[in-house]
C-alpha cells in the first residue's frame, strides 16, 4: 500500500513533493471507517502505519536519513493529521519534540536508500549541500540515476564484463551495477579525499569490499596525470560515467582518460563507454563533442531506460561512445 511513498521517503524526495494527496485519501479513508465503526482507533493505527513505512522503516532506523528532513517530515504529516480534527500518536509526538529539542543543521551528512526491487536496496551517505568540504561530489546528481537505470535495463550484457566508473562519487552507479549486472570486476573511480572516504564508507554500509566475489575496487584517478601516462594497468570493457561533463578545464584530461581507457586491445572485448550528461551549459557541452572528435572517438545516443528510482527527472544526455576505427555492428550496439 505504502510502496511508493516509501521509496521517495528513503530516498529524500524534497518533502514537500512527496506524494501527500496519497497520505490524504489514505487518512480520509481511515476517518471515514472509523467514523462509521464507532472505531476512534482506526486513525491511530492509519499514523502508525504511515510511520512504519517511514520513519520508522527498516531501511531508515539502520541507515537514517538527516534529522532535518525527518524534522520536515513529520512537520508536514502533523498538519495534515490534525485537519481531520484527531489527535496525534504518542510516537509521532515523541519523535517530533525530540527533534524540536535539536540544534538541526541543514549542511548535516545523512543517508538515502534506494529500493531496486524487494530484495535489493543500496543506501548511500551523502551531503545535504550540492557543493560540500570544496567537492560536488559528496551527493548523488541526477545523471547518475539514469545511468544506474541503464545499467539495470542492461544487465545481460554487462555479466561478466571488466567495469571501470570514473567519478563514482557517492557511488550509486558504481553499486547498482555491481549488485544488479554481475560483472566479472568493477572498479569504482575520484580523486578528492573526502569523495573516497564516502565511497569506501558507502561500500563498506552495503556489505561490500572485504571478500567480495566478484571482486569490486577503489581506486583514486586523476585524469589530468592517468591520460598522459604511457603505461596504466586499468583496463575495461566498459566505461560509466555520469555528470562528469561540467568544468571546461577538466574536459581534455577527462576525453584524454576515456580516449586511453577506450584503446583497443589484442584478442579482447571492444571497449565503450557510457556518458550520461545533464545538459546545464550547451558551450560546456560542445566542447566535451570537440574534445571527442580530436581523440577521434565516434559518439551516439541512447534511448532513456524505465525508470526505477524515486529521484526528480530532469532527463540528461546519455552517449555512447567508441573508437571511430570500430565497426559497429547491429549486435553490439548498447539498447
Amino acid at each position: 500500500m505504502f510502496e511508493q511513498f516509501t521509496k521517495s521517503f528513503l530516498a529524500r524526495i524534497p518533502v514537500s513533493k512527496l506524494d501527500w494527496k496519497f497520505i490524504e485519501e489514505t487518512l480520509n479513508q481511515s476517518s471515514e471507517l472509523g467514523r462509521v465503526n464507532g472505531n476512534e482507533d482506526e486513525m491511530f493505527l492509519c499514523q502508525e502505519n504511515i510511520l512504519n513505512a517511514t520513519v520508522h522503516h527498516p531501511l531508515n532506523l539502520k541507515y537514517p536519513l538527516p534529522d532535518v528532513y525527518i524534522h520536515s517530515f513529520l512537520k508536514c504529516l502533523i498538519n495534515m493529521v490534525e485537519r481531520f480534527h484527531c489527535e496525534i500518536h504518542s510516537n509521532i509526538l515523541e519523535k517530533y519534540t525530540n527533534l524540536i529539542c535539536k540544534n538541526l543543521s541543514t549542511v548535516e551528512a545523512g543517508h538515502r536508500s534506494f529500493m531496486i526491487d524487494e530484495t535489493t536496496s543500496i543506501s548511500l551517505r551523502e551531503n545535504i549541500s550540492i557543493i560540500s568540504d570544496g567537492t560536488t561530489g559528496l551527493c548523488t546528481w541526477q545523471a547518475a540515476f539514469h545511468l544506474a537505470e541503464w545499467c539495470i535495463a542492461n544487465r545481460q550484457r554487462i555479466t561478466g564484463m571488466t567495469v571501470v566508473e570514473l567519478g563514482s562519487g557517492a557511488g550509486l552507479v558504481g553499486l547498482t551495477c555491481y549488485k544488479t549486472c554481475k560483472p566479472g570486476y568493477i572498479t569504482m573511480t575520484d580523486f578528492h579525499p573526502k569523495v573516497m572516504e564516502t565511497l569506501r564508507y558507502n561500500l563498506e554500509n552495503n556489505q561490500l569490499i572485504e571478500n567480495s566475489s566478484p571482486p569490486i575496487d577503489i581506486q583514486p584517478l586523476d585524469w589530468m596525470e592517468f591520460h598522459t601516462k604511457s603505461e596504466s594497468s586499468l583496463q575495461a570493457d566498459l566505461v560509466l560515467a555520469s555528470d562528469v561533463v561540467f568544468d571546461v578545464e577538466l574536459i581534455p584530461a577527462l576525453v584524454g582518460t576515456l580516449s586511453k581507457l577506450l584503446h583497443p586491445r589484442d584478442n579482447k572485448l571492444l571497449p565503450s563507454a557510457i556518458v550520461a550528461c545533464t545538459e546545464r551549459n550547451q558551450e560546456t557541452l560542445n566542447r566535451f563533442l570537440y574534445e571527442l572528435a580530436q581523440q577521434n572517438l565516434t559518439y551516439g545516443h541512447l534511448e532513456h531506460a524505465p525508470s526505477i528510482f524515486a529521484c526528480e527527472r530532469n532527463y540528461p544526455r546519455r552517449l555512447k561512445m567508441c573508437p571511430r576505427n570500430r565497426q559497429t555492428k547491429e549486435e553490439d550496439r548498447w539498447g
